[in-house]
């Protein structure tokens, strides 16, 4: 499936929302960006993503991917390597250098050489990958349901009323903007945190 659009939420809402409305867009917008921030990566799939990433001073490159397509080039430290001979990739988005080197880092030392260490060089790897899924039911599921909710109230929910007690249905994640059952659905999707 595609990325979601201002007519698959109104779809999703019955016509509540409508598509050409400015503020659809605007919520749509909302959803996707705090969808993608949570789950650390695009997810729905990208054809010549430009990624910059620190070298990690490890053999292992860690790609913000949890399905990597293609691996179109990677550049480190300026030198552009060969995919196809320089480097292991994996459909999970690892990557190892075949000679057995570590990905770009600077060693220093502290006082008078009495302390060494590796430190990641910043920015220092560019690359070039097609990535992401095709079929995200699921996660548009929890974007629509998301902008759905964030349309009904300004805390984002459905009220209900109980005698003089109001309060909203949807269980909010702690320290989250998605309900529990939307952050469920993001999880599978989410990518572990960098160190």
């Amino acid at each position: 499936m595609a990325e979601l659009t201002p007519p698959d939420v109104e779809r999703y809402t019955s016509g509540r929302l409508a598509a050409n409305d400015a503020e659809t867009q605007r919520l749509l917008s909302a959803g996707l960006t705090a969808a993608r921030r949570y789950c650390r990566w695009n997810v729905n799939f990208v054809e010549g993503d430009v990624v910059t990433l620190d070298g990690p001073g490890s053999m292992l490159l860690v790609l913000p991917t949890l399905r990597l397509v293609n691996l179109t080039s990677v550049v480190e430290n300026g030198v552009t390597l060969d995919v196809a001979t320089d480097l292991y990739v994996s459909a999970r988005g690892l990557v190892r250098k075949r000679s057995g080197g570590c990905w770009s880092a600077n060693y220093g030392s502290i006082g008078y050489g009495s302390i060494g260490y590796w430190s990641a060089n910043y920015g220092s790897i560019v690359v070039t990958m097609d990535h992401g899924f095709d079929d995200t039911d699921d996660f548009n599921a929890a974007v629509l349901s998301f902008v759905d909710r964030s349309s009904l109230t300004p805390d984002g929910g459905r009220p209900k009323a109980i005698g003089p007690f109001q309060y909203y249905e949807e269980a909010m994640a702690a320290g989250s903007a998605f309900s529990a059952v939307e952050r469920s659905l993001l999880d599978q999707y989410r990518l572990e945190s960098a160190p």
